[in-house]
């Protein structure tokens, strides 16, 4: 998996919608309905594209993670 991400010079890492979509394994409106869900997300425009920090991808990772956790536990049930 090629990960794509770009280096500020802060050395702030940001992230495309395409490289947070891979990483999560999830489709593209599942991640854009999950960022428009948090208005804590900075988003930063370079060269037509939406770049995210790292702190939105762990954020993103979190939730997804709990509801699949949730999922696979109440499937359980």
């Amino acid at each position: 998996m090629r990960i794509l991400s770009f280096v500020t010079e802060e050395n702030k890492r940001l992230y495309d919608i395409n490289t947070i979509r891979r990483i999560l394994d999830v489709s593209r409106s599942k991640v854009q309905r999950e960022i428009r869900r948090n208005h804590l997300i900075q988003e930063t425009k370079y060269k037509n594209l939406n770049l995210y920090s790292e702190k939105t991808l762990f954020s993103l990772m979190e939730k997804i993670l709990m509801e699949k956790i949730d999922k696979e536990y109440n499937g359980r049930l």
